[in-house]
Parts: C-alpha cells; sequence; structure tokens
C-alpha cells in the first residue's frame, strides 16, 4: 500500500513538473545563449540573447527581440546571359571552391548554339555579396536577381528555451526514476522520460537545421551563352532564331511520326495479326467446303 502511494506520488509530480515546464517554456529568458555551428556549416558560433518581456497595449506581457543579434536565411537566384557558358561554370566552380562551398546541383543542356546551364550551389552567408558581385562581372548580362531573406532569430530564440526546459525535465525525470521503489512508478517515469528525450532530438535538429540555413546562404543561376540569348532579344528580325525554331519544329514532326511507326509494326501488326488469324483460318474452311460441295452436286448432276 505504501509503495503504491509512493508511485501515485512520482506520477503526480512528473505531471507537475511537465506542467510547470510548458508554462515556463511560454516566457522567453533574458540570459545569453552561446550554440556552437556545426564546423562544415560556420566557422564562428552563433550567439543570441534573449529579449526582455514587455508588457504591450493591452498589458499582456510579450517577447522583446530589439535588441537580438538576427538570425537571418538568405537566399539569391540570377538569369545570367554569359560569352561562354562552360568557361562561366569553370569559374563558379572555381568561386564556391575558394569561398569554402559546395555545388548542390548542376544541369548542362547541349544546343547547337552553345551549352544552357543551371547551377545551386552554397557559400558561407558573410561571404554573399562578395560573390555576387564576381558573378555579375562574368555576365555580359544580368536579366534578373533577386535576393531575400528569412528571420528566424524568434524560432531560434523559442527553441533555445524549448531545449533548456526540457534537458532540466529530463534531469528531474532521470531523478525520479532513481527514486521509483516500484515497477509501475519506474515504467510510467520512463515511458516519460522517452518522451521527452525524443522531443529533445526533434529540438536539436531543428536547431541545428536553422544554424546551418543562416550559416550558408544559397545561390541559383540560370546561365545562357549569347548564341541562344540573341533571337529572343526584344526589336529587330533574327532569322536564325526562326530557323532553328523550325528545324526543331520538324525534328519533333519526323521523331513522332518514327515512334508511331515502330509502335506499329511492333506493337499493333502483331496484335492484329493474332486477332485476324483464326478469322482468316475459318474464311478458308468454310470456301474449301463450299467448292466441295459444289464439286459434289456437279459430279451427280453430270
Amino acid at each position: 500500500m505504501c509503495n503504491k502511494k509512493i508511485g501515485t506520488g512520482i506520477v503526480a509530480s512528473i505531471l507537475a513538473l511537465i506542467l510547470a515546464g510548458c508554462a515556463r517554456a511560454a516566457a522567453p529568458t533574458p540570459e545569453m545563449v552561446y550554440v556552437e555551428a556545426p564546423a562544415e556549416a560556420a566557422p564562428a558560433a552563433v550567439q543570441v540573447e534573449a529579449g526582455q518581456p514587455v508588457a504591450d497595449a493591452s498589458g499582456a506581457r510579450v517577447a522583446n527581440y530589439a535588441g537580438i543579434e538576427r538570425l537571418i536565411v538568405r537566399n539569391a537566384s540570377l538569369s545570367l546571359v554569359v560569352p561562354d557558358t562552360q568557361a562561366a561554370l569553370d569559374e563558379i566552380n572555381a568561386l564556391v571552391k575558394e569561398l569554402d562551398g559546395y555545388v548542390v546541383q548542376s544541369n548542362v543542356t547541349h544546343y547547337q548554339e552553345g551549352l544552357q546551364a543551371s547551377v545551386t550551389f552554397r557559400i558561407p552567408a558573410e561571404s554573399l555579396d562578395a560573390a555576387l558581385a564576381r558573378i555579375r562581372k562574368m555576365a555580359s548580362e544580368v536579366r534578373s536577381e533577386n535576393v531575400s531573406g528569412q528571420d528566424v532569430t524568434e524560432e531560434y530564440v523559442d527553441l533555445q528555451s524549448r531545449l533548456r526546459h526540457l534537458q532540466a525535465t529530463e534531469a528531474r525525470l532521470l531523478e525520479f526514476l532513481d527514486e521509483a521503489e516500484d515497477t509501475k512508478a519506474a515504467l510510467a517515469v520512463y515511458d516519460q522520460l522517452r518522451q521527452v528525450q525524443a522531443e529533445m532530438e526533434q529540438v536539436k535538429g531543428r536547431i541545428q537545421y536553422l544554424e546551418q540555413s543562416a550559416a550558408m546562404a544559397t545561390v541559383d543561376l540560370d546561365i545562357t551563352p549569347d548564341e541562344l540569348a540573341q533571337p529572343i532579344q526584344v526589336g529587330g528580325w533574327h532569322p536564325e532564331g526562326t530557323l532553328r525554331n523550325a528545324v526543331q519544329s520538324l525534328v519533333r514532326v519526323l521523331q513522332f511520326l518514327v515512334d508511331a511507326a515502330i509502335v506499329i509494326v511492333v506493337l499493333i501488326v502483331p496484335v492484329l495479326a493474332a486477332i485476324a488469324l483464326p478469322f482468316v483460318g475459318l474464311f478458308f474452311l468454310v470456301r474449301a467446303i463450299v467448292r466441295r460441295r459444289r464439286a459434289r452436286k456437279a459430279n451427280q448432276t453430270a
């Protein structure tokens, strides 16, 4: 009976502790948080300071993020026209390597007039402006450029606060697990401990993702050579572009006809032959029977 009371008391304490941790997680803390970013993502630590709670117009206490060092995820996309696509790709790969970045994907399409390419790479965020300046210089024309930033500071600070409270809850649950005097109470504590640890792993993964996203900027490039770009310029007559389109249309028509002929010969003809063969055999059989009867009647008449 005593053990049952102790087990009930431990379970009630767990629930009270979890509820208290959730209530504290709703309010930001003013302490300084230092999180070391992964070596491959950022060379320096990411520093974020949670703001002091302040009162809004209704008197409710809300988080103040005015004095926090912002955590920004930066992305850029450019459409370039270059004299030589391959030379531009080589220069971009050298630039990415020089800035300690890496290429995410690279696609190249071959045309008679030259190569058209699309490249996505990631570089340290602090080098983004310098990299964009060098990319503009290698282009004969920049058709479009878009640089965006997403502020994830508030989510990052909230995740840090949530992680601290989860760690405190884990430590307290481990104490309860050591103090449990019967199997039922120990299993209840262990089940809560597993849930808290699983939630901690999710929070840590999200924090790491935000750190890496903020540390490394993403750049998307669409590269077109001058020869391919000229026919679609506004104004003027470009017969080479018209000829190219006509040749491409002719090739597509011929390709369709050849594909259709292959399908007819390989698939449709054998199927039709298999279907028609019994009817053809039946036709010749009926004709032979009719001829035989006619011959017999002619013989009888004679």
